[in-house]
């Protein structure tokens, strides 16, 4: 888990490293899961495809038996530029 002295959040957060499948308006868009916590994660993206108050649906399938994928409703809360890629903080708004 990514836990910092100077960490404020609530929840803490698993370092994952899985391929999740965003769909924002009838477009499915692929990114890479970087960190999960029980109210959001943060995406790798590779284009700027998303903005902050976009309104998706994530779905992280693990493809293991013993974890259920994670279906869900969030709304993005930032994207940030990170190299040759974007980074996306998403937080959830309803699990399905």
């Amino acid at each position: 888990m990514l836990i910092t002295k100077d960490d404020r959040r609530i929840f803490r957060r698993m370092a994952i490293e899985i391929g999740v499948k965003i769909t924002i308006n009838g477009t499915e868009l692929h990114g890479i899961c970087k960190d999960l916590s029980s109210t959001g994660m943060s995406i790798q993206l590779m284009e700027e495809s998303l903005k902050a108050g976009d309104e998706i649906e994530v779905l992280l399938d693990t493809e293991d038996s013993r974890f259920p994928p994670l279906n869900a409703e969030a709304v993005v809360l930032r994207l940030r530029k990170l190299d040759d890629s974007y980074i996306a903080a998403i937080e959830f708004i309803t699990l399905k």
